[in-house]
């Protein structure tokens, strides 16, 4: 039986909905109406982010756990979620990701009592091919639609796990750009800021930072700030010496916009980064940025108009392109965070909800019936 339009209702699960996927999920219901879409998380806390929980008298939100995100909870969780299936008479279901069992199981759930299942990813770099073999069987009878964080994602489910590209849309990882615009440019050094905006650990390479730094011609014209804590804080603090290089602890979502208004230009160094979501953040504000090829955001977002890319393998790519930017003028480095405005306006909450709507609309396993879309307010 034909589902109408207005019983189209559609569950968003993340394991932790923070500041970023609050936007994503306000931008959706602008545009499926405030009442049918619905936000839960999978735990009450997680070891890894500081977000504010979402507040639970809120109608439209789920808690499936109270436990952490990392603690066992699974019968709970699974009871939770058919439950919220049932009485918010949900028809589609996004997960953000599959690795969990907790959505494995999710994705069983909701195909047999009749849901949608679209599936978020960041995901391009699985090259094993009997896992591969294991997930292109599993997707193609279980999953409806995707939503991908870029062109290297899009080419890995289409290339690698046989997926339909018809059945996937690109813009997954997006911020509210608006909230990255409006800092305060008031600086607090008469030198220009290079600034890194990651956790300290070793995946984001920040021991190559330091040192290409200090290698490079930045280094008596650029401070080099880092923001985010993490367990390599004290091996940076043995190499942050300089006085022109600065080490921060963790800075809350509220901060975070003056923080890169105050900055002149923006570098993530990570030799892994399924996406990057502060090179969003840093080109919302409006600022030319430097990206290693290993993070998944680079062919999306960077190009020599806005930035430059290299080599995280490589220190001499990165002392490279530092040297570059110290070459650089400050109308050149203005006209290239413009461009990085320019670019970053088609990665935004909007557009996310957007692709989801086209999913929605294009692929009906459960209704073919196209789904009304308010005009955004």
């Amino acid at each position: 039986m034909s589902l109408t339009p207005s019983e189209e209702h559609v569950l968003l699960v993340w394991n932790r909905i923070g500041d970023y996927h609050r936007a994503r999920w306000q931008a959706l219901a602008q545009q499926l109406g405030t009442d049918r879409v619905f936000g839960a998380d999978l735990g009450a806390a997680d070891l890894l982010y500081k977000w504010e929980s979402t507040d639970q008298t809120q109608a439209t939100y789920v808690l499936l756990s109270e436990q952490p995100v990392d603690q066992a909870d699974l019968l709970t969780r699974i009871k939770r979620f058919r439950r919220v299936v049932q009485e918010r008479r949900i028809t589609t279901v996004c997960l953000s990701g599959y690795g969990q069992v907790e959505y494995r199981i999710f994705i069983a759930i909701a195909r047999r009592m009749g849901c949608r299942v679209i599936l978020f990813a960041e995901s391009w770099y699985g090259t094993n091919p009997w896992v591969n073999r294991i997930k292109r069987f599993f997707f193609r009878r279980w999953v409806d639609g995707w939503l991908v964080s870029g062109v290297r994602a899009q080419a890995h489910f289409v290339n690698r796990l046989g997926i339909d590209p018809t059945r996937i849309r690109t813009g997954y990882s997006v911020v509210d750009n608006h909230h990255f615009a409006q800092g305060n440019k008031a600086k607090d050094s008469s030198l220009p800021t290079l600034l890194c905006v990651a956790r300290f650990s070793e995946e984001k390479n920040l021991t190559a930072l330091l040192k290409a730094f200090r290698k490079s011609r930045l280094i008596d014209q650029w401070r080099l700030q880092l923001v985010g804590g993490g367990p390599q804080q004290k091996e940076l603090e043995t190499l942050a010496t300089h006085p022109h290089t600065q080490l921060h602890g963790w800075v809350a979502y509220a901060q975070l916009p003056d923080l890169y208004a105050q900055a002149d230009a923006f570098v993530l160094p990570s030799v892994f980064e399924p996406w990057g979501l502060v090179v969003n953040e840093a080109m919302a504000a409006g600022l030319p940025v430097l990206v290693s090829e290993q993070c998944g955001c680079a062919p999306d977002l960077v190009s020599s108009e806005n930035g430059w890319v290299f080599d995280a393998e490589k220190e001499e790519t990165l002392v490279a392109v530092l040297n570059q930017l110290a070459e650089v003028s400050v109308e050149s480095l203005r006209a290239r965070g413009k461009r990085s405005q320019e670019i970053i306006q088609h990665f935004t909450p909007d557009t996310w909800a957007s692709a989801i709507v086209a999913l929605l609309q294009e692929n009906p396993s459960v209704t073919d019936v196209k789904i009304p879309v308010q005009q955004a307010r």
